[in-house]
C-alpha cells in the first residue's frame, strides 16, 4: 500500500481504509471495532456478515468498559442538572401554549358547528361538553393531541 500510494500519489492510510471493503481477511487492533469513537470512522464499512477473530483479547473487557465510560466532575453534573431543568421548563411552556391553542381551535369549531345549525341549538347542553362523547374522543383522538403534547 505504501509503494502503491507513493506511485499513484495517494495517502496509504486512506487507501487502506478504502480497500477494507474488498478484503477477505482483515487483521487489526480490536479497539478499532469496539471503541465507538474509532469504529464509526474505521469499521463502519465492514460487512454485517463479517467474521471477526480477536487475538490477544484478554483485556477486551477493560477496553469495552473504558470505551463506554464517561468521567464527569461535579461542575458538569450541576450544569447538566440545570440544563435538564431548563428543558423541562421549556417543554411545560410549550405544552401550555399548545393547550391554549388547542382550546381556542376547539371553541372555534364548536362555535362554527353551532352557527351552522349542526348542534342542537346554542343553549343546548351539548355546547357545555365536547362535541364528541368521551368514549369516542378517547378512542379516536390520540392522547398526545387530547393532552396537547
Amino acid at each position: 500500500l505504501k509503494d502503491l500510494g507513493r506511485e499513484k500519489g495517494w495517502c496509504p492510510y486512506f487507501l487502506a481504509r478504502h480497500v477494507i471493503n474488498h478484503a477477505k481477511v482483515l487483521v487489526y487492533n480490536y479497539q478499532y471495532m469496539l471503541d465507538p469513537k474509532v469504529a464509526g470512522m474505521v469499521s463502519r464499512e465492514l460487512e454485517a456478515e463479517s467474521i471477526v477473530v480477536f487475538d490477544e483479547a484478554h483485556n477486551i473487557d477493560n477496553v469495552c468498559i473504558e470505551a463506554l465510560s464517561v468521567a464527569m466532575d461535579q461542575q458538569a453534573l450541576e450544569q447538566s442538572e440545570a440544563s435538564v431543568k431548563e428543558l423541562g421548563n421549556r417543554v411545560r411552556e410549550m405544552k401550555r401554549k399548545d393547550q391554549e391553542r388547542l382550546n381556542r381551535e376547539y371553541q372555534q369549531l364548536v362555535s362554527g358547528l353551532s352557527a351552522g345549525g349542526m348542534l342542537n341549538g346554542g343553549s343546548d347542553q351539548s355546547l357545555a361538553h365536547p362535541a364528541l362523547p368521551a368514549d369516542v374522543l378517547a378512542e379516536a383522538v390520540p392522547g398526545n393531541i387530547r393532552k396537547a403534547e
